[in-house]
């Protein structure tokens, strides 16, 4: 059943929804480990491989392979910020602070903006705050016909893929790359000292990660298989952010009638990815799954997807819909959907 063949989930109906998904949220220490280590040792195998290969351009075809490795090792950071691995808040925490050396994206910073964006994704009152995902309405083109011009000039896969590296590599290096820093964030942070020595010590540990694999494995790993990998790998996760949440029949409402469970049903998406896709992944295609209950280890999220019926209806994006996504970008309150530009006579 696609997103838009039922009715919204109301405040009682949303709580049991919840509630279905407690029982999966329960992490195995063994099977987080042996994610972990295993990932940890396929790096470290392709890295020995590049460099045996020497300074040739055919190190560059280990990119791709390391990008999608990167890939995963994120995904693992962001799951140890929403404490889904481990029982022990404290575990997560150092497991996923010693990840941030390796992706170079400051762990508490990240968690604590990506916690808040769970907490308030689809609420048309939170605009402006997480742009992902900030559309503009209808009712607002006419009032601001430059910035409506703008975003459908700006979001373009390439762009988003460019904006998504930039974010990961460039933005997430300083304080004011994190919303919480910003002016315009006016909620309650209550951890902005840590988030600060966070986003002060990663960057230096990441260097130390990139100099010892330079000196480890030679200088043409770093420069031909490290480098290129975090830049395609980021790129990558700028397009899959995209997707989870901008798609035509997604999901925003007001504060009073807003609640998780239809964030996540009718407001996150569902990609049916290749085994291979899922596993460099790390599952997160399921997250309507993740978004209902973040606490859920990324390898129970396809038995709680099949147990839970209201997300086993959930139908997967189709291609089409995926490309439509980049397209229908403007937020028609009445449709209750995305509209593309073509619907807007004053951009003609």
């Amino acid at each position: 059943m696609s997103q838009t063949e039922q009715r919204r989930y109301d405040a009682e109906e949303s709580k049991a929804i919840l509630l279905a998904s407690r029982d999966f949220a329960k992490p195995n220490a063994l099977t987080s480990t042996w994610q972990l280590l295993s990932t940890l040792a396929i790096i470290t195998g392709v890295l020995a491989l590049a460099s045996w290969l020497g300074p040739s351009p055919l190190v560059l075809l280990f990119a791709p392979i390391a990008a999608g490795l990167f890939v995963r090792v994120f995904v693992f950071q962001h799951d140890l910020g929403h404490r889904s691995m481990y029982a022990s808040k404290r575990t997560n925490d150092a497991v996923g602070l010693a990840l941030s050396f390796i992706t170079s994206v400051p762990f508490e910073a990240w968690r604590t903006e990506h916690n808040w964006h769970h907490n308030h994704q689809g609420r048309l009152s939170k605009r402006g705050v997480d742009n992902m995902n900030s559309p503009m309405t209808l009712e607002e083109v006419p009032e601001d016909l430059p910035q409506a011009r703008y975003r459908i000039d700006k979001i373009k896969p390439i762009n988003i893929f460019l904006i998504g590296a930039y974010s990961i590599l460039v933005e997430r290096k300083y304080r004011e790359g994190f919303f919480p820093f910003r002016e315009k964030f006016t909620d309650k942070v209550h951890n902005r000292e840590q988030m600060l020595r966070g986003i002060y010590l990663t960057l230096p540990m990441h260097v130390l990660f990139e100099v010892g694999i330079a000196l480890v494995f030679g200088w043409w790993v770093t420069l031909l298989v490290m480098l290129p990998a975090m830049v395609i790998g980021s790129g990558i996760g700028g397009l899959l952010f995209w997707v989870q949440h901008n798609f035509e029949h997604t999901y925003y409402d007001e504060d009073d009638t807003w609640n998780k469970s239809n964030v996540a049903v009718f407001g996150s998406s569902f990609l049916k990815l290749d085994p291979v896709s899922r596993w460099f992944t790390a599952h997160i295609g399921l997250h309507h799954v993740h978004h209902l209950n973040p606490r859920i280890p990324n390898y129970k999220l396809e038995p709680a997807r099949r147990a839970i019926p209201a997300l086993e209806q959930v139908a997967p994006l189709e291609p089409e819909a995926i490309r439509r996504s980049f397209t229908h970008i403007f937020w028609d309150r009445d449709a209750d959907k995305m509209r593309p530009p073509e619907h807007l006579d004053d951009l003609k």
